[in-house]
């Protein structure tokens, strides 16, 4: 766990190398209107990031043009990969998968971030293999039974088996949840909880943690003295549910006396543990690594920032780690 890398909406890329010889090194570039995680990852063999350019008007940001698949050396120059095609429309979202050039991409899913605007009358989710510019399997929105045409994607998470098939679990921000796993249809799934980014499937494809956004509630007046304190709020932090069912396998439950929101949870390659964010009290922000079995709570660590935090696992397991803005703190795990 020696190298990082960060995006700027603005500003682009940057992979920093921590090593023995620390290095950073930069690529520009800005893309339209990412929504939850952009789309970058690590390559399997950590020798580049995957990702993507736009060419984008200066300075609103609105899109002139389609993602375009990029490869990102640790020590550049930047390389283009094929470009990925579909008469649905233009490359508008990607979605890396597993580290190997998988991912679900969506054609013709944001004209209206276009500068001029262009109408989406098909748009389309698709498998990809980004790092060829192959599309593997196509569904058109309005193929899924029950979601609505419009539909826009919110948040995906993925497992992937030993023969390398993909599940996917999509989180439309119609407040349906669409399950596709590779060869199959995509199907509806009753989750029986509300849309949210904050999720994270199981490394065995079986079930999915689902973070509830526990927060204390009442108004908010910035820094007016007579505002009256939040009204905490009891109920489920987190959930564990079945992917095939919908059903809840275990809930963990507490109490949040602040304003609070959820980071996307991690959980470990073996699938024993878990790192959610949990609701905030007495000014106090904690990671909580728990069990997977049961969902309780093994031991709570201070975070690095007050806002929004980035967690996850080691791909060998045996380290944590918790990003917020400047800081990264990287634990041992006990075995």
């Amino acid at each position: 766990m020696r190298d990082f890398f960060v995006f700027d909406s603005i500003n682009g890329l940057a992979i920093v190398r921590t090593g023995p010889k620390p290095s950073t090194t930069r690529f520009q570039g800005r893309i339209t209107g990412p929504l939850g995680k952009p789309p970058f990852d690590w390559l399997r063999t950590s020798s580049a990031v995957l990702g993507v350019r736009q060419n984008t008007a200066k300075p609103s940001g609105f899109a002139l043009g389609p993602l375009q698949p990029y490869l990102f050396p640790v020590n550049g120059p930047a390389r283009q990969l094929p470009k990925l095609a579909n008469a649905a429309g233009p490359l508008d979202e990607l979605y890396w998968m597993g580290e190997s050039g998988i991912a679900i991409a969506a054609f013709g899913t944001k004209g209206f971030l276009y500068k001029p605007e262009h109408d989406d009358p098909h748009p389309t989710l698709a498998f990809v293999d980004a790092l060829n510019g192959k599309v593997l399997q196509a569904a058109a929105i309005a193929s899924i039974p029950d979601l609505p045409t419009k539909s826009r994607v919110g948040a995906i998470s993925h497992s992937m088996n030993a023969k390398g098939i993909i599940t996917a679990l999509i989180a439309f921000q119609s407040n349906r949840w669409v399950v596709w796993t590779q060869g199959k249809a995509p199907r509806i799934l009753q989750l029986g909880t509300k849309y949210v980014h904050q999720f994270t499937v199981t490394p065995n494809g079986r079930d999915v943690l689902v973070m509830k956004n526990l927060s204390a509630s009442g108004a908010t007046c910035e820094l007016n003295p007579n505002c009256p304190p939040p009204t905490p709020q009891t109920g489920p932090i987190a959930e564990l549910r079945s992917l095939s069912t919908g059903n809840i396998i275990w809930s963990l439950r507490g109490t949040a006396r602040e304003f609070s929101g959820s980071d996307v949870p991690a959980i470990s390659p073996d699938g024993r543990y878990a790192l959610i964010s949990m609701p905030r009290e007495k000014h106090r922000s904690t990671t909580a690594l728990i069990s997977m079995a049961s969902g309780k709570i093994i031991q709570q660590i201070p975070r690095p920032s007050t806002s929004g935090c980035t967690v996850g696992f080691s791909r060998d397991g045996r380290k944590a780690w918790i990003s917020g803005e400047t800081t990264v703190y990287i634990f041992d795990i006990a075995k």
